[in-house]
């Protein structure tokens, strides 16, 4: 039986990079998935099209999960279209690689937005919503090797992400009671966003477009949403490669 076979998952930023491998991921491990992406509709249709074509049961649509308003929309979505969530990727995020003193307070505020209130605002109103009234639920929060370690460029982004994992470690320890289970991944992998980071620093360039693809990731995450990790919470976990190591 495939390892998540009924089950109905929820994952952000699922029109591209680690968001849309694990949406990916979910669906050929048998779970019924609901896709989120911002602005590109395209983008967001093509994963969608792709998934339905190799027999995937999916439906998505473009929410803004750093505006309360917009979550609780999608949360009515869910219901509506599946009726029930089982777990949930926090993976939305955005990034603008930028030095310390050249990060404007927009910049600062749109980061912090997507990243640490979007992560938030969709943790709560599916906890509220799906989680509690059926007595479990997954949480799956995506974090970064920045919030652990010093970088350059990302002041903003290793904010936020470090946010994440106070936030991740916190709502373990509060709905530990409820059976919801709260972890985080540190994932590694080349991406949109490690390629903007690689034009911001040359020096480090080849390395970060060496990374392998986000495919190799996905397994961390289909482990926190199955059963199998019914007794794993408020961990951060780095599908890395042991680059955190």
């Amino acid at each position: 039986m495939s390892r998540l076979a009924g089950k109905t998952a929820l994952v952000t930023g699922a029109s591209r990079g680690i968001g849309r491998s694990v949406a990916t991921g979910f669906a050929r491990a048998g779970a019924r998935v609901f896709l989120v992406g911002h602005t590109d509709q395209k983008a967001l249709d093509d994963v969608l099209a792709e998934l339905r074509a190799a027999g995937a049961e999916v439906a998505g649509g473009l929410f803004d999960v750093g505006d309360p308003v917009a979550v609780r929309a999608l949360g009515t979505e869910i219901n509506l279209t599946f009726g029930t969530l089982d777990v949930v990727v926090n993976n939305a995020g955005v990034i603008t690689p930028a030095n310390f003193l050249e990060i404007t307070p927009e910049q600062w505020e749109r980061t912090l937005r997507v990243h640490l209130n979007g992560t938030f605002f969709v943790m709560q109103e599916m906890t509220r919503r799906f989680f509690v009234p059926q007595g479990r639920g997954k949480i799956i929060n995506v974090s970064a090797q920045s919030a652990i370690r010093a970088s350059t460029g990302l002041a903003d982004y290793a904010s936020a992400k470090g946010g994440i994992l106070s936030l991740t470690r916190n709502a373990a320890r509060e709905l530990k009671p409820l059976n919801i289970q709260v972890n985080a991944v540190l994932p590694v992998a080349g991406t949109r966003m490690t390629e903007a980071l690689a034009t911001h620093r040359p020096a480090d360039a080849e390395r970060l477009r060496a990374l392998p693809p986000a495919d190799l990731v996905v397994g961390t995450f289909v482990f926190l949403a199955s059963d199998d990790s019914d007794y794993v919470s408020g961990q951060i976990i780095g599908a890395d490669g042991g680059a955190t190591a």
